[in-house]
């Protein structure tokens, strides 16, 4: 009897600080060295925090360049794996509230791609002057509609490099995309589908021309003024202009972009002399988490037990390699696949 109680206690000590040891990976407390940096865009004062990992001199840096939504720093936590994991990787990561978010004032609800671009710009700058960071390479990892922001600011700026995750291309082909995937998931028919992305085209050319796109809002600007105002988005002109090394990464499962009009697009459109990595993961979404396990387009359709996995998962949720793929670019320029 007593050999099977120590044997027990064993297993649940050591279940323990399995789980331990997984949920950690979602707590910066005390990780690196963390500072808040605030800075000016317009009329708002972001807020954000600055991590730089211990015993660095002049370490490369990232500024995570949000998606769409009322984002925070870390995302509600989703982003905190792959931050620990940069900085253990001895990169340093700045991200911050968007307008309106936590301690930003303002409202992102009434940025345009170009008012978030200058933002970056901006953010940028306020990094450079940071006395770890004068002499260290710096650059953007964005996520989704950050597709739009970072080709632009990109332009208006010098970085050493830049990352997008689930880069989107026109405002217009993503949200036909979206719906198509969404009526998939749901089980609807080929037909069905057809007949919804081809109502949602006519729809979409009915409300968003480009004399609507240019009206200010009446009043505060509202999740269909954010819509209307970005809806002739299109990043193809951007991306010909751009010359900063830049890796582009996919998701072969991706519910969210298409993934193959995206790499089409950065590969044909890149200027002939801009440094890319191009790549497209099998089994990863639109973050890159692994699909068998996280195949959503939001993160708010996950039921209780895939939060429960998630959080025990922490960066070994991300897609095998994802995540490496990510550091060599930011470190070397490494095309890793």
């Amino acid at each position: 009897m007593i050999k099977y109680i120590v044997s027990f206690s064993i297993m649940i000590v050591a279940l323990i600080i399995f789980l331990l040891t997984r949920l950690s990976d979602f707590d910066l407390s005390g990780y690196g060295q963390q500072r808040t940096v605030s800075f000016k865009h317009n009329n708002n004062v972001l807020v954000g925090t600055l991590i730089l990992p211990s015993g660095k001199v002049s370490p490369p840096f990232v500024l995570l360049v949000h998606g769409d939504g009322p984002q925070d720093r870390w995302s509600e936590g989703g982003y905190i794996p792959l931050v620990k994991f940069l900085v253990s990787q001895g990169i340093a990561v700045f991200s911050w509230d968007k307008p309106g978010v936590g301690k930003s004032t303002g409202n992102w609800l009434a940025q345009t791609m170009s008012d978030r671009a200058e933002e970056a710009v901006l953010a940028l700058k306020k990094l450079r002057e940071q006395p770890e960071l004068k002499k260290s390479r710096g650059g953007y990892l964005g996520f989704s509609q950050a597709g739009w922001v970072v080709p632009q600011a990109s332009q208006l700026t010098t970085t050493e490099f830049a990352v997008l995750i689930g880069a989107a291309i026109n405002w217009r082909d993503q949200s036909i995309y979206y719906t198509g995937q969404r009526l998939k998931f749901e089980g609807r028919s080929l037909n069905d589908i057809q007949d919804a992305k081809k109502n949602e085209a006519v729809v979409f050319d009915r409300q968003f021309t480009e004399a609507a796109a240019v009206l200010p809002c009446t009043s505060q600007c509202t999740r269909q003024d954010f819509e209307r105002r970005n809806s002739l988005a299109d990043a193809t002109k951007d991306i010909s202009g751009t010359y900063t090394p830049v890796l582009i990464l996919m998701g072969k499962d991706d519910r969210n972009v298409d993934a193959d009009e995206t790499a089409a697009v950065w590969a044909k459109a890149l200027p002939a002399g801009t440094p890319r990595c191009i790549r497209k993961l099998p089994g990863a979404t639109h973050g890159l988490l692994r699909s068998e396990w996280f195949d959503y387009q939001l993160s708010s359709q996950w039921p209780f037990w895939k939060q429960g996995l998630f959080l025990l998962s922490g960066r070994y949720a991300y897609s095998p390699g994802a995540l490496r793929t990510v550091s060599s670019w930011i470190l070397n320029q490494d095309c890793v696949d």
